[in-house]
């Protein structure tokens, strides 16, 4: 099991509720990796394209919610969706409860073919709508037809590059009345200052943002 699979194996598992509980234990298993205390502190200082905040005027219109499953209730219905970082599937129920995508793609590159049967398995019934990619959320991407989808939830790598490069490539791929999503908006890792960097160098604004007590929050964005 790789390093990268482990945190997140462990983040998404937990019920919101036990966060707070395994928080500590976390951080003693999973350190942040610069000695500033955040991997976004580092990018911030090595990345001169990333903005130190966003505007005033374009946070003016941004909409909190309490929880990342409220954020689905915003998400284009019975369209054709994405998801990046399926994991074992479990956040994937409640976009498809909640959401009713006519096409779903799930897309992880799954430590093993056991690990990919198994969320196969968890959306059996669901054959025809539900599509599994064992691939990098980029090459996905970029494989994807212009304005093709109604929305995407990025929930890949959570490093600044990676999450930096899967943003371009989805403006192209998300139609212009659609939604960029995507989670771990936190300082810990590069998801923010991606974010951030990605709107100002765009017309894609911060248009909804969970306020989860554990920190994991949620974003969405959409074209001004």
């Amino acid at each position: 099991m790789s390093l990268l699979w482990a945190k997140r194996a462990i983040t998404e598992s937990c019920p919101d509720r036990l966060s707070p509980l395994v928080a500590g234990l976390y951080r003693t298993a999973f350190p942040p990796d610069t000695s500033e205390g955040t991997a976004a502190a580092t990018v911030l200082n090595r990345e001169e394209a990333v903005p130190e905040s966003l505007p005033a005027a374009e946070l003016e219109n941004v909409q909190l919610l309490p929880h990342r499953t409220d954020l689905l209730e915003h998400m284009p219905t019975s369209g054709t969706a994405a998801e990046f970082g399926s994991g074992n599937g479990a956040f994937a129920e409640s976009i498809v409860r909640i959401t009713q995508s006519e096409t779903l793609y799930l897309v992880d590159q799954w430590e093993s073919d056991e690990e990919r049967q198994a969320v196969e398995r968890r959306f059996s019934e669901h054959q025809g709508t539900i599509h599994f990619r064992g691939a990098e959320p980029i090459s996905v991407l970029r494989d994807a037809e212009t304005n093709s989808l109604d929305w995407v939830y990025i929930n890949s790598s959570h490093e600044y590059e990676a999450t930096l490069a899967e943003l371009r490539e989805s403006q192209r791929a998300v139609a212009a009345d659609g939604y960029i999503a995507g989670d771990d908006y936190k300082i810990v890792n590069g998801v923010i200052p991606a974010v951030h960097q990605f709107c100002a160098e765009t017309d894609w604004r911060l248009s909804y943002l969970t306020l989860e007590t554990h920190g994991r929050r949620s974003y969405a964005l959409c074209k001004e």
